[in-house]
Order: structure tokens, then C-alpha cells, then sequence
């Protein structure tokens, strides 16, 4: 995933894409190839990973709620291959879930648990995404995903409700 990230940023850099456009995937892409490169070995760099994913689920509820019809609309083209009529429950599933993820994230509760269930919606995203035949390459879903199932088998508690209620036990 971060390959095929750094490829296409590569490319997109290449063609003249201003860091305007491209400054989501970027931060997002770098955060998880410091998570990779130390291997996960490195506390703060798991932690700024689990508040990256944090903060990608932060940007898109930022965008959904001024507009939650047009979210609807947006989740019909992701989800083209489903029911239409199964489109709007799973729209708002998403949402009650990476509201969540968000929080959980971002405080650092439950984090292993946590981080894997974002990488899990995250990559069902993704998959839908291509499955419908769009890019997530604008948002870098997959490293994201892969990010979070990362984190999910890493400590990345630092700062973190865990790491204080470990303390404490």
C-alpha cells in the first residue's frame, strides 16, 4: 500500500499537482512510512499513526455533515454494486462507526481493538472504491487500512487512555 502510494504520489508530483491537492495523501502516507520503517518500535510514531487515522476520519465527518444528503449521494457511487436501498443504512453504520474510531483513536482507548476495526472499514472503503471503479489514492485508504491493522498488533498507547489506566492496574 505505501508503495503504491508513493508511486502515485510520485507520479502526481510529476505532473505538476500542487501540495494544495495533495497534502492529505502525503501527510498520511508519511506518517505510516515512519510507522514502517521503525517497525512499530517506536511508541510516539505508532501514537502519531493512530491520531493520523484519527484525523483522516475527523476530515471526512467534517465534510459529511454540512452536507448529509450529498454524503448519501457520494455513498451511492462508492457502494454502486449494492442495493440502492441498502445504501443510506450503511452510509449512517459508516458514520456511527468512524465517529467511534474517531474518538476512541484520538483518546487512545482501546487501542489494539480500536485500530483494527478502522483498518477493517477502511479497507471494505477502499475495496468498494475499486470495486465502483474510483481512486483512493486522493486519501490513501490503503495505507491507512494497512496503517490501522498495523497498529492493531503494535503499542501505540502512548498519551492514551490504555497507557494511563495500565499504570494504574
Amino acid at each position: 500500500a505505501l508503495l503504491a502510494e508513493l508511486v502515485w504520489l510520485g507520479s502526481q508530483l510529476a505532473s505538476g499537482a500542487g501540495l494544495n491537492v495533495l497534502w492529505r495523501p502525503l501527510v498520511f502516507t508519511l506518517a505510516f512510512l515512519l510507522v514502517a520503517i521503525s517497525r512499530g518500535r517506536v511508541p510516539l510514531l505508532n501514537t502519531i499513526g493512530r491520531w493520523t487515522i484519527s484525523g483522516a476520519f475527523l476530515l471526512a465527518l467534517w465534510n459529511r455533515f454540512g452536507n448529509f444528503p450529498g454524503f448519501i449521494r457520494y455513498a451511492g457511487t462508492v457502494l454502486s454494486f449494492m442495493p440502492s436501498a441498502a445504501v443510506a443504512p450503511l452510509a449512517v453504520m459508516a458514520t456511527g462507526f468512524e465517529i467511534l474510531f474517531c474518538a476512541a483513536l484520538l483518546l487512545g482507548v482501546k487501542t489494539r481493538w480500536t485500530s483494527a476495526g478502522a483498518g477493517l472499514l477502511l479497507l471494505m472503503f477502499a475495496v468498494s472504491m475499486n470495486i465502483s471503479g474510483q481512486t483512493q489514492f486522493d486519501w490513501a485508504v490503503y495505507v491507512l487500512a494497512i496503517g490501522g491493522l498495523t497498529l492493531s498488533t503494535v503499542d501505540s498507547t502512548f498519551l492514551g487512555v490504555d497507557a494511563f489506566t495500565a499504570k494504574s492496574a
